[in-house]
């Protein structure tokens, strides 16, 4: 059973629609910013971030818009935009779908840190609950995001909400396709978001992985696979893809944009932060089985390359290992920052966009190679390039690996 992408939308740092960041992307822009304000927090090192651009949340009912972060907020934006895309338009959602066979699969790396923060600061500073808002926990929430997207959308069907932070919109994709190709679905809502918060920037910088050498240069950081690079920047955003099988969307007259291939994910169970190249060799390796296809069949590799040290350098070795040195490979963290949750389904919407065009945006700020990583081809700018099938790994916290395949339209 072949699986479509049939609708998509996005809130970042490049832009609050797809042609948005997609306009950006051929510019080389950038998200990232300075800021200066983070500095009054103890130890914090990182002061640059990619905040996403600003939107308008207020055509969301009050009703539902009062239990709503910015994350939320975010996600219902990118989920709409992906609807109306697909052919179900807002004021006639549900007019034709079957909610029992149509899935929300979307999650955080958390509940809104804004929200935490200011919840647990009333909560020692009064010694209790006293003044607590009745709303706090809906934001708090780990689920918040898919909840919150189903009440703005009067959504009683099934939901699902992954959260695995940096490879959560990616796991919520596969899933969704694994759901469909199962039978149990027709159509699946999947992705994610997250929004910018210092803790988030702290929790990366206190493992040594956020950008510190670029805060009076924000627009040079950070700087995947480089030899300069000096750890990742925190972005913010939501983005959303409608997953749908071949026979729904035939018999409802929709058009494919992309189809979903393949995808697999798997913890590697060694170490907490530190990432493996074996285990991404395996993940790589499992996405092309479930596909039925060979390395030699993947045109281009979406890279998850963050700007850390030691991650870039792991998973070049394993794209080395997967794919040798003639296939291009790019990460769009030079560009967007690091959206956490929402980098997967980013990455995605960016790389069909890319097979739309037949261009490859290159890997912003990547200069000079590590003498430490293999010679994997890595092209700068934007680049003419025919390609038909592509790669788009995602890795995180607690050994979580992820990797899936999408193909033109009638490429396989």
């Amino acid at each position: 059973m072949r699986v479509y992408i049939s609708g998509m939308g996005v809130v970042s740092s490049l832009g609050n629609s797809v042609d948005d960041i997609w306009s950006a992307l051929l510019r080389g822009d950038t998200g990232v910013k300075a800021v200066p304000e983070w500095g009054k927090y103890n130890g914090l090192r990182c002061l640059v971030a990619a905040p996403a651009h600003k939107y308008d949340e207020s055509f969301i009912a009050r009703k539902a818009r009062r239990t709503m972060s910015p994350m939320s907020e975010m996600a219902t934006i990118a989920t709409l935009q992906a609807m109306n895309q697909a052919g179900f338009p807002s004021d006639n959602l549900w007019g034709k779908l079957d909610e029992h066979r149509t899935l929300i699969s979307m999650g955080s790396t958390t509940g809104s840190p804004e929200t935490l923060e200011e919840n647990f600061r009333r909560m020692f500073e009064r010694g209790g609950p006293e003044g607590q808002q009745a709303t706090t926990f809906f934001k708090i929430m780990n689920h918040s995001v898919p909840s919150n997207v189903a009440s703005a959308l009067a959504y009683q069907g099934p939901l699902l909400s992954p959260s695995s932070a940096c490879s959560t919109s990616a796991q919520a994709m596969i899933l969704g396709w694994e759901l469909i190709r199962s039978g149990l679905y027709d159509l699946v809502i999947a992705g994610g978001a997250d929004e910018l918060h210092h803790t988030s920037n702290s929790t990366f910088d206190v493992v040594q992985a956020a950008s510190i050498g670029f805060n009076d240069r924000p627009e040079e950081t950070p700087r995947p696979f480089d030899r300069k690079r000096d750890g990742l920047v925190c972005s913010e955003g939501a983005a959303i893809v409608v997953l749908e099988s071949e026979a729904h969307l035939e018999k409802r007259g929709g058009k494919p944009l992309a189809e979903f291939v393949s995808g697999a994910y798997h913890c590697d169970g060694t170490h907490m932060s530190q990432p493996q190249t074996p285990a991404m060799v395996k993940v790589m390796t499992q996405s092309l089985k479930r596909a039925n296809l060979a390395s030699e069949q993947i045109e281009y590799v979406n890279a998850h390359a963050t700007g850390t040290v030691m991650g870039d350098v792991e998973e070049a070795r394993s794209i080395d290992a997967m794919f040798g040195r003639k296939v291009p490979v790019s990460s769009l963290k030079g560009h967007f920052g690091h959206s956490l949750a929402a980098c997967g389904a980013i990455e995605v919407i960016s790389s069909v966009k890319m097979l739309e065009a037949q261009k490859l945006i290159g890997t912003r700020n990547f200069v000079e190679r590590d003498p430490e990583m293999p010679a994997i081809f890595l092209p700068q700018g934007v680049v003419e390039k025919k390609f038909s099938t592509f790669l788009s790994n995602n890795f995180a916290f607690g050994g979580i690996n992820s990797s899936l395949i999408v193909s033109k339209v009638g490429a396989r």
